[in-house]
């Protein structure tokens, strides 16, 4: 009788603290980051250093893309700290690198004319590398 009734406390006290650890561990990273314009999803992922990377493609440029990310990041909080490049009318590709107090965000977009592939990634603090492509 013994073991069942420590089965039933361990079961509580589990049912108890696993929600808050759950919470914890799930904090969605990009929840505030939107896809790019005209942006079909790709998929979503976790990441080294507890970061979470979405991936999407786009009929935008990657220089509409990447205005489009600057000004959405900054009414949401970020403050971007890098990135450049922009492509032409035959392709080519860029970045953004922001932050939100001690998250790291890193964008990649770049393809062909006529599709961009975005990649962007958050971290809870900067990674070593934070390379997103």
């Amino acid at each position: 009788m013994n073991r069942s009734v420590a089965v039933v406390v361990l079961g509580f006290l589990s049912a108890a603290v696993a929600p808050s650890l759950a919470i914890a561990a799930s904090e969605d990273l990009l929840a505030d980051i939107s896809a790019p314009p005209n942006g079909k999803t790709l998929g979503t992922e976790p990441i080294s250093s507890g970061g979470q990377k979405a991936s999407y493609s786009t009929s935008a440029s990657v220089g509409a893309v990447l205005d489009a990310y600057r000004q959405v990041l900054a009414k949401v909080g970020w403050t971007v700290v890098g990135g450049g490049g922009g492509g032409s009318s035959y392709g080519g590709g860029g970045g953004v690198r922001a932050t939100n107090g001690p998250k790291h965000l890193s964008l990649d977009a770049g393809g062909p004319a006529g599709t961009t592939f975005v990649h962007v990634c958050v971290w809870p603090e900067k990674p070593a590398d934070d390379n997103c492509g």
